[in-house]
């Protein structure tokens, strides 16, 4: 087989996101809920997300920096509280998500843009999303930073201390929707893809969506 080889550091950092995104898939969303130091509330979409370990049980989600080099207020908000929230989103609320994943300044209330419902968590401050099945309370382990500037790398480990399944849901079965390149989901429920353009105000390329 023959390959076409692309040397990174040669392509700009457009062209490096999109080549990435679209070879590294499915990818499942975080969809991370948190606080600031002063207590107010945001709700962002990662799609840049795995599990880690299960001695202790963790997950990790990178928000890369912003376009200008500054950093999402989601990595800000578990910096200064050091817990946050992953919900996991299935296609019902692909929209809702999408929603959340607008840069609103800091004083819009993003819960209330996307029509999700705030509950109490069980250990951690940040509320979960009660329209999802799915939600990981979860506690800073560490930031690790790879790079700086735009679309620099901030991979957030942290270590799971409590699971929310909806009522009758069996882990085994539960279906998500996942990320693929460009506009493209996948339902794997049933394994249907569908497009969701980026909501009209969010920035060309976030870099982790």
């Amino acid at each position: 087989m023959g390959h076409t080889s692309l040397v990174l550091a040669e392509l700009d950092g457009r062209a490096r996101y999109d080549l990435l995104s679209n070879l590294v898939v499915p990818r499942p969303i975080a969809l991370v809920s948190s606080l600031d130091a002063s207590g107010r509330a945001n709700i962002a979409p990662f799609s840049f997300f795995m599990l880690g370990g299960f001695v202790p049980p963790s997950v990790a989600f990178s928000p890369v920096n912003n376009l200008d080099g500054s950093q999402k207020v989601t990595l800000r908000n578990v910096e200064e509280t050091g817990e946050y929230v992953v919900n996991l989103v299935t296609r019902d609320l692909a929209e809702a998500m999408n929603e959340a994943g607008i840069d609103y300044p800091p004083d819009h209330e993003k819960w209330e843009i996307s029509g999700l419902t705030p509950v109490r968590s069980q250990i951690v401050r940040p509320a979960r999303a009660a329209e999802c099945p799915v939600a990981l309370e979860c506690r800073l382990f560490q930031i690790v930073r790879h790079g700086e500037g735009p679309n620099a790398a901030n991979y957030v480990i942290g270590e799971v201390l409590v699971a929310h399944l909806a009522v009758g849901l069996d882990s085994t079965e539960f279906r998500p929707i996942a990320r693929l390149g460009g506009k493209s989901y996948l339902d794997t429920d049933g394994g249907k893809l569908f497009e969701m353009a980026r909501p009209k105000g969010s920035p060309p390329s976030s870099g982790n969506r």
